[in-house]
């Protein structure tokens, strides 16, 4: 037998047609996902949406002066806006961010980094041995030298 959410709004202590039926296969979002003062049932009642579409177009939620902080322990303000569901999924906020791209892109090169290591054994072996170790760090280092004299 499959669970039910059930939300509950209750207008009333006495009301009992509050009670909604959540489907669970199904993401309710409950935030305040735009600094604007929320609509009054009024300002509510002449919008009937046909899709969710319509719904973002409509309310265009966005945040803005988000505070992320760097590497370096510096903030940096970034807005974030939503134009359909798939904008609140991680890629897609990412996307949306400077910072959070540059973050995502070193993860990645250190992560293909960690791939490289545990598929090639010669460089694991010579990482273990310390001389070895040293040897590759020197030759690492002039490497990035010769990089930045021909910048």
């Amino acid at each position: 037998m499959a669970k039910k959410t059930v939300i509950t709004k209750v207008l009333d202590a006495q009301a009992q047609d509050g009670v909604i039926e959540f489907p669970q296969n199904r993401t309710l979002y409950v935030d305040q996902f735009t600094d604007k003062a929320p609509n009054t049932d009024e300002e509510r009642e002449g919008f009937k949406p046909r899709n969710l579409r319509e719904v973002f177009e409509h309310y265009q939620p966005s945040k803005e002066g988000i505070m992320l902080e760097t590497e370096e322990g510096g903030s940096v303000c970034e807005d974030f806006s939503f134009h359909e569901i798939k904008d609140f999924e991680d890629d897609q906020l990412i996307a949306q961010s400077p910072l959070l791209s540059e973050k995502k892109a070193k993860i990645d090169a250190y992560n293909a980094i960690v791939r490289q290591l545990e598929k090639n054994k010669p460089l694991r072996n010579a990482l273990r041995d310390e001389a070895s170790r040293r040897s590759l760090l020197n030759v690492l280092k002039s490497l990035m030298q010769e990089i930045e004299d021909a910048e």
